[in-house]
């Protein structure tokens, strides 16, 4: 294949400003925008981007120690439910769950926006109307600056039609549109941009050996690093880059030695970058390097979430973005058509697409499709423009039945995108019952919304209304007696204090841990069903006031490390009587697991000094009814 030269008002010129227009007319008029205009843009993941800025420049508080701050900040703005944003330090500071890197390219849209406070009357605080505007209106300029570079990079190695048809179905035909006029503030459509620029440098460099093109590179990668560390991955492309075979291979290294003040330079942009995050961590927690980002799902390396991640109607690639299927098709292609670039942008894919697949929580929160892909669209719009090129010389039988395909898949993204912002296709908990029932639909009612998958809540309690849409059985029991459904410690068992004859179970003032109750979710929950409620019930008995002899019912659900719901329920918070048997009950709804063989923990944490007995540990399941999901369906 050879390289084209670029004409600057070619058919792709215009559709690149098309486009940028059609996003922009978008981005401004999205339906939740409606009761929010630009006033709750800076909220949940990105606050934890953007709170470098006031608190260093506004409230000159790094560390993040005035509470009041947070309270009035949570308070008037709501950002989100709870404050998790920021990382707690045992020296009494805060820092940001995430690197500054974001916070950098906020910032002239941030002082924009504190200037217009200070001219306008408006509150000095950092997320009054003029910050929240400037900044989510900003980084428009990153997004759609990001089409240019990308077209300036298909024209090197395509006509301007294929170039055009690339961006065209790229753009339109992926969840990129929605990240482009609505998800703005997150990574993933600003750091589309990062790889087309670094594209665009990496080529240029390998054409000619200027340093201006190395320093921008060099800027590039530092800032997308620090912004997301598992762009990491990143540093493939150039390195990679003219590489294909033996011959190649040693071409590179003698062009790297050649020009090696080149690779001091590139490596002192990134880090230069960096410095400000550097200085920032050792102010604030007292190291030069640290992990504020702890509290986290984590990765499942060694089990992936390959399927899922492909082919679930929970969020997947291929069932929310199928157009994707020809820009891996384009993949085997390369190697014959545009073999410079096979090695960099497969080894890129290949271990990008592993390392997201490895994500705990692979359905990537709320958004519309695997946002986490996004970026990474950028690089894979060359194999996917080799595939266009491939297909336009073919006759038109070929051509024209692809091209319909690529339409009615560029169709049902833009279609779907509506739906999404428009509240039918929520930001989770879509399952395959309810994609069939809204599938090119306009309206749902509560009655399809039953299909999607249980509303779960993030408080401390939760109430489980309506049970009889469930059926119920238990499925742990213990009377210390003769139903006993787990093996516990006999030497506990007491005939002083019973709520059944003859045995309670008697934790002294030294016994901190009960028995435990272990449910794997797969062998608890039944493949068509996406969760139970849990209902505990037990007795319990204190010579002394419980508020004395505190303890704790817990029930848990960990991956890993990592706790996907944890409920310590405190049982001197309910009704108590000294020197008799009481009994409370609790309801947990079970999370969605990150495996299948994700277990859900049962025990008593005894937090007291004082003897506490126990009888009648009665766990039960409730799960929906198999004759009411049939009546749903039959009904709709």
């Amino acid at each position: 294949m050879t390289i084209q030269k670029s004409n600057l008002k070619d058919i792709s010129y215009w559709l690149v400003w098309l486009l940028a227009a059609i996003i922009l007319y978008c981005h401004f008029n999205i339906p939740r925008l409606n009761g929010y205009f630009f006033t709750n843009e800076l909220a949940w993941d990105v606050f934890s981007y953007y709170m470098y800025l006031p608190f260093t420049f506004i409230y000159n508080d790094i560390g993040i120690t005035n509470k009041d701050v947070i309270k009035h900040i949570f308070d008037t703005y709501q950002p989100s439910g709870v404050f998790y944003q920021a990382y707690p330090l045992e020296n009494g500071n805060l820092t940001p769950n995430y690197t500054c890197g974001f916070a950098m390219l906020y910032s002239p849209f941030f002082f924009i926006g504190h200037l217009w406070a200070k001219l306008g009357n408006y509150p000095q605080d950092g997320w009054s109307f003029p910050y929240q505007f400037c900044v989510a209106n900003g980084v428009m300029i990153y997004i759609l600056y990001g089409l240019f570079v990308l077209r300036k990079v298909l024209l090197i190695f395509f006509n301007s039609t294929v170039t055009a048809l690339t961006i065209f179905f790229t753009v339109l035909g992926t969840n990129y549109f929605h990240e482009a006029f609505d998800g703005y503030l997150t990574a993933h459509s600003i750091m589309f941009t990062g790889y087309a620029m670094l594209l665009y440098y990496t080529i240029q460099w390998h054409k000619e050996q200027l340093k201006k093109y190395v320093i921008a590179a060099g800027f590039v990668m530092g800032i997308m690093i620090l912004a997301r560390p598992s762009e990491l991955l990143c540093v493939f492309i150039p390195l990679l880059w003219n590489v294909y075979d033996k011959e190649s291979l040693i071409k590179k290294i003698s062009l790297v030695r050649s020009n090696f003040p080149h690779i001091i330079i590139l490596l002192v942009s990134a880090f230069v970058v960096f410095i400000p995050q550097i200085i920032y961590w050792k102010v604030v927690t007292g190291h030069f390097i640290f992990n504020s980002y702890q509290r986290t799902e984590g990765f499942d390396f060694d089990d992936p979430h390959i399927f899922n991640v492909l082919f679930s109607f929970k969020k997947s690639l291929l069932v929310y973005t199928p157009i994707l299927i020809f820009s891996a098709i384009g993949m085997i292609l390369l190697w014959k058509h545009l073999r410079i670039t096979f090695f960099s942008i497969l080894l890129y894919a290949a271990i990008n697409f592993y390392l997201l697949s490895s994500w705990a929580a692979w359905w990537n929160g709320g958004s519309f499709g695997m946002r986490y892909f996004v970026e990474s669209f950028a690089v894979m719009s060359i194999p996917f423009g080799v595939f266009i090129n491939v297909i336009q010389s073919k006759k038109l039988l070929v051509k024209i039945p692809i091209y319909l395909i690529m339409l009615f898949f560029t169709t049902l993204n833009l279609f779907q995108t509506w739906q999404y912002v428009n509240y039918i296709i929520p930001p989770d908990g879509m399952t395959f019952k309810y994609y069939k029932r809204i599938f090119f639909k306009t309206q749902v009612n509560d009655k399809d919304r039953k299909l999607l998958e249980v509303t779960r809540t993030y408080g401390d309690t939760e109430t489980f209304t309506n049970e009889h849409e469930y059926q119920h059985f238990t499925v742990g029991y213990l009377d210390f007696d003769e139903i006993n459904t787990i093996v516990f410690d006999e030497t506990k068992k007491d005939s002083t204090q019973f709520a059944s004859a003859p045995y309670s179970y008697r934790m002294k003032g030294n016994d901190e841990w009960g028995p435990m109750f272990k449910f794997p979710f797969n062998q608890l929950v039944k493949p068509d069903r996406d969760h139970v409620w849990l209902r505990v019930s037990l007795s319990y008995f204190s010579d002394t006031d419980i508020k004395e002899n505190p303890a704790s019912l817990v029930l848990n659900m960990p991956h890993k490390k990592y706790n996907l719901k944890y409920r310590g329920v405190e049982i001197e918070q309910y009704p108590f009587k000294k020197g008799e048997w009481n009994k409370m009950t609790f309801d947990y709804l079970t999370p969605y697991p990150y495996s299948e063989k994700d277990v859900i923990e049962i025990y008593i944490w005894h937090r007291g000094k004082d003897d506490l007995y126990f009888d009648n540990i009665c766990v039960e399941a409730y799960e929906t009814k198999n004759e009411d999901l049939n009546k749903t369906k039959t009904n709709n």
